[in-house]
C-alpha cells in the first residue's frame, strides 16, 4: 500500500470512529468505560456507577446517553432494572487499524529521520 492510501485510510479511519473519539474524550466518560469493563458482561445499574464514579445519577445517566449514541454501550433489561455494560464495536477494530498505521508512518518517519 502507498504512504498516499494509507493517509486516506487514516482519514476514513478517523471519520468513521469520530463520534467515539468525542465520547472518550471526556475524563468522566472515560471512568464509566472502566468501571463498566471491570463489572464484566454483567454491566452495571446507574446507581452502582454513581457510587464507582461519584458523579451524581443525572450526570451518569447523561454520560451514559453519549456512551450509547456512540455505541459503546449497551443496554440490558431485567424486569424494570436495567444493565449497561460495554458493547463491542466494529469501530474498536478501525481504531485499532488506523492507529496501527499511524504508528508505522510514524517509525518510517523516524527511520529516515
Amino acid at each position: 500500500m502507498s504512504r498516499q492510501e494509507e493517509l486516506q485510510k487514516i482519514k476514513a479511519g478517523f471519520v468513521q470512529t469520530q463520534d467515539i473519539f468525542l465520547a472518550l474524550g471526556d475524563e468522566n466518560r472515560q471512568s464509566i468505560i472502566v468501571s463498566l469493563l471491570e463489572a464484566g458482561c454483567d454491566g452495571m445499574r446507574v446507581g452502582e456507577l454513581t457510587t464507582q464514579t461519584h458523579l451524581s445519577r443525572p450526570a451518569v445517566s447523561d454520560h451514559l446517553k453519549i456512551l450509547k449514541e456512540a455505541k459503546l454501550v449497551s443496554i440490558r433489561k431485567d424486569g424494570t432494572k436495567h444493565y449497561y455494560a460495554v458493547q463491542p464495536t466494529q469501530n474498536f477494530t478501525i481504531m485499532q487499524k488506523t492507529a496501527a498505521i499511524i504508528e508505522r508512518l510514524v517509525d518510517e518517519n523516524e527511520k529516515n529521520g
